[in-house]
């Protein structure tokens, strides 16, 4: 939800780029766009926390005076908006985040449960940080000063070309595990950095992050995620995953629509709900998909998400939890049977494909996706495990939540997510995508 970009000494109006770029983003009636000096800043707001356009259009100002945008979701702020000694009480996250970042500094974001994208200045020129897993992915021009939400938005404000690693690994491996772009001159600012004066820095610290029960973390996260302004639905597919989130939910005492999609499974979501939505997903061509994912990576379970967001869409919500990152955190692959695959998984394959995907393919029609498996306290939990807890069963989330999870689901084996043309041969289907990236890369002239 939200985006944004931000540019120094660009000749572009930023109002007009996130509108034609990343209006989908949000809605609107919440574009907000500030010029300073030689420094532009231009917003769009999918507003949860407050729906007052006074509070939601950004920039935001911080208690010196400093201009901020804000694109996410800090789900604990008003717990945390407490301990802002002497400050008034913030009426947004967005507000929070700027007074909390003056007070604390980066080692302040290691308190917050959420994700997100933070631009605001430092000894006169911006920094912009991304979340532990590039959740809300910033990227950013190594030729010009300018940084946005979306690659296209970057894409637009001057000359490219392509970057044949980046497709070159794409072909290997469905996706480029590196934070490169399909342009040489756009990068991704990696997880738990952030990027100031043309570098990217880490900050994020994940020995500051403690957890010592899963079934609480989980649950808190759960619940934190069911907050906001507006109503909350939850994809449930019939798998372990989204049968835990959606059980937690049910003990929270809370009432949400579930989703499921028709993917032959049915009769296992139906043991977890007696009133699932169920929706047919509609074809998703491929120059559909890599236009909307702004990039030719592996679209085997692209071309479901997009025709699953836009179902959620037709239903008229704005928000959505999942299971996801229960696979790469709890060894739920058929690879982690023969490896230890968890770091890879998580700190390679989610910032640099799984997520960046969910983002574009969510945010094209203007959801925000929640995922309490994602939670900083969660991951940390699943570090912490041992090889053989995650060895290809998730044996750990069967253990802790066995009393929510119907015995069938609990003893069936996982079900990817995937297109029968990827299933049947990856490196074809890759290579056609790649083919007509850079059919469409002509026909747009960069």
């Amino acid at each position: 939800m939200c985006g944004f970009i931000v540019g120094k000494n660009i000749d572009s109006n930023l109002e007009e780029v996130v509108k034609d770029y990343m209006g989908y983003r949000g809605l609107p009636e919440f574009v907000g766009y500030q010029k300073l000096g030689s420094y532009q800043w231009a917003h769009i707001s999918l507003p949860f926390t407050n729906l007052d356009p006074d509070v939601c259009i950004q920039p935001n100002t911080n208690s010196r005076g400093d201009l901020s945008l804000f694109v996410g979701e800090i789900f604990n702020w008003k717990e945390l908006d407490k301990h802002l000694y002497g400050m008034e009480e913030s009426k947004s996250d967005g507000r929070f985040i700027a007074d909390y970042y003056t007070e604390y500094g980066l080692r302040g974001f290691h308190k917050f449960d959420g994700f997100w994208s933070f631009v605001t200045l430092k000894d006169h020129d911006f920094i912009a940080v991304t979340d532990f897993l590039g959740i809300k992915p910033i990227y950013y021009r190594t030729d010009m000063e300018a940084i946005a939400s979306e690659i296209d938005a970057l894409v637009s404000l001057g000359d490219t070309t392509l970057d044949e690693l980046f497709l070159s690994n794409t072909l290997k491996w469905g996706y480029d595990p590196t934070g490169r772009t399909p342009y040489n001159q756009i990068k991704q600012v990696p997880p738990g950095h952030y990027y100031y004066r043309g570098e990217v820095h880490r900050y994020w610290n994940w020995d500051l992050i403690e957890a010592e029960d899963l079934q609480y973390e989980l649950r808190e996260a759960v619940r934190l995620r069911l907050g906001g302004e507006r109503e909350v639905s939850v994809l449930l597919s019939g798998g372990l995953d989204s049968t835990i989130i959606y059980g937690l939910i049910k003990e929270l005492g809370h009432e949400v629509k579930a989703i499921h999609v028709d993917n032959h499974e049915e009769s296992f979501a139906s043991l977890v709900s007696d009133d699932l939505i169920n929706v047919t997903l509609d074809e998703v061509s491929d120059e559909d998909s890599i236009r909307i994912h702004q990039s030719p990576v592996d679209l085997g379970s692209v071309k479901p998400q997009i025709a699953m967001a836009r179902k959620l869409r037709e239903l008229g919500f704005y928000a959505v939890m999942t299971g996801d990152g229960a696979d790469e955190l709890f060894g739920g692959y058929r690879r982690a049977k023969e490896y230890d695959s968890q770091y890879s998984d998580v700190f390679c394959e989610l910032p640099f494909y799984h997520l960046p995907k969910l983002d574009r393919t969510m945010m094209e029609q203007t959801i925000e996706l929640r995922a309490p498996f994602l939670a900083p306290k969660v991951i940390k939990y699943a570090l912490n495990l041992p090889y053989e807890y995650r060895q290809g069963e998730k044996v750990e989330l069967k253990r802790y939540f066995k009393h929510i999870v119907p015995q069938p689901i609990l003893d069936r084996d996982k079900h990817p997510l995937k297109t029968d043309a990827i299933r049947k041969d990856p490196m074809q289907e890759r290579i056609k995508n790649v083919e007509i990236f850079k059919d469409m890369y002509e026909e747009m002239g960069y």
